[in-house]
């Protein structure tokens, strides 16, 4: 009996030293000749049913481009400072609402596209507070329940809706909203995928410390999420088959362009029902290194974004075309200059058309 202990014993240590072995080289391996982008995202469920930052968290973004100091205070904004509900006289506010483009993943703060836009509206006499509640992963239908929980709490101005082609899929991914006969209804309470899962690891310091500075962790995440992400689609069609609904590319295509629509149609409603102007910045997507193209819902009838205040910067991107802007090391975000030339459209636009004066 002691011998048969003794072998087992014996042969488990094996098993866990080949484990840690294997495991080590896959990270050394990936450290020295495949570094890959470390851009943990620090999210939990939040009472409204879906993600959001978690708050007063300090943690790092690193790829063999950008080294970046992120930052949220205690409500999981990204900002140095504390923003009360409650906005102060003689103050336009603008509620931010995006994805990781929307948050400025992969710049720095002062950097950020946000940043930016709020120093050339001061600058130009508009005394104004940014409070972004963008998130990474998000979509148009998170966004719409983060506006109606939190958003307009902060008694905004105006709502800023950084619209990014991902939200087509995301929208219907989330399976938080349906369209019926025509209306938007809310079809599910929460949607929080992995979040149970990174709010274990985040309990304790050393998951949380492999989360942060592990390459083989990151690799296997990021490659999980896409994963999840297909199944999820893959759900979405099985449900689409059962309803006896159209499979067919063009009409999928149709269908999350009608939802999408539909929810920002909903946040355009509910901004002017809170007193505020909304508008949606189209982040263009990078087709080649000097080409970029939209993929935002026009209405084909008449190649208009309905009646949406809307703005994109790809003309004045393609003037700046030699140069970077976005990240070809990292996830693919602006670049700074891209920031820069974002924020001043964007605050052009808003001194135009007299959006913080609704």
């Amino acid at each position: 009996m002691k011998k048969f202990k003794d072998i087992l014993k014996s042969r488990i240590t094996r098993v866990i030293f080949c484990t840690v072995y294997i495991l080590a080289a896959a990270e050394l391996f990936l450290r020295i000749f495949n570094p890959i982008p470390m851009l943990p995202r620090y999210v939990e469920p939040k009472y409204y049913g879906i993600r959001g930052n978690i708050g007063s968290r300090q943690y790092w973004h690193i790829t063999p481009e950008v080294k970046v100091h992120m930052r949220t205070n205690s409500a999981g904004i990204r900002a140095d400072y504390e923003i009360p509900y409650k906005k102060p006289a003689g103050v336009k506010r603008i509620v931010v609402l995006g994805d990781s483009f929307g948050m400025g993943y992969e710049v720095n703060l002062e950097d950020t596209f946000t940043t930016r836009m709020s120093e050339n509206l001061n600058n130009a006499g508009i005394k104004c507070e940014v409070v972004n509640l963008s998130s990474s992963g998000f979509s148009n239908a998170e966004e719409l329940i983060v506006l109606q929980n939190e958003g307009f709490k902060y008694e905004p101005d105006l709502v800023l809706l950084a619209w990014h082609a991902s939200d087509l899929d995301e929208n219907i991914r989330t399976n938080l909203f349906k369209l019926e006969d025509g209306r938007l209804k809310r079809n599910a309470e929460t949607y929080l995928p992995g979040a149970r899962i990174q709010e274990f690891m985040f309990r304790y310091p050393v998951l949380r410390f492999i989360t942060d500075k592990s390459h083989l962790f990151n690799f296997l995440r990021d490659n999980t999420g896409m994963k999840i992400k297909s199944l999820l689609d893959m759900i979405r069609k099985v449900e689409s088959e059962k309803n006896k609904t159209s499979n067919n590319v063009k009409d999928v295509e149709v269908k999350n362009m009608n939802l999408t629509v539909a929810i920002l149609k909903e946040i355009a409603v509910q901004c002017k029902m809170n007193n505020c102007s909304f508008l949606t910045f189209d982040i263009p997507v990078r087709r080649t290194k000097t080409e970029f193209v939209s993929k935002f819902p026009m209405d084909k009838y008449v190649g208009e974004t309905y009646g949406f205040n809307y703005i994109n910067p790809i003309n004045l991107f393609n003037q700046h075309n030699k140069e970077l802007l976005y990240r070809e090391q990292g996830h693919g975000h602006f670049t700074p200059l891209a920031c820069s030339l974002s924020g001043k459209i964007i605050s052009d636009y808003i001194v135009n058309n007299k959006l913080l004066f609704y």
